[in-house]
């Protein structure tokens, strides 16, 4: 799969990557942390990093003989 059609499998909207600290950039949510005090903060990677991530995924898959899903990261 071209990295195009992995990027196109996620929803993009501006702010932070939590991976990188590129501001205003494209990003995607993945997950949310809530500190003992109640905040919320969400954590969005941008596609660069998405792309870093979803090849470490494919490589985890493919040594431990899983099949290999892209587009599922944050879910």
């Amino acid at each position: 799969m071209t990295p195009d059609l992995i990027l196109a499998l996620y929803e993009w909207a501006v702010g932070t990557c939590f991976r990188c600290s590129c501001s205003d950039v494209h990003t995607t949510p993945l997950d949310r942390i809530v500190t003992p005090s109640g905040d919320t903060y969400e954590l969005r990677a941008c596609g660069v990093c998405i792309l870093a991530l979803e090849r470490e995924r494919h490589f985890y898959a493919r040594r431990r003989g899983l099949e290999y899903q892209p587009g599922s990261l944050g879910s």
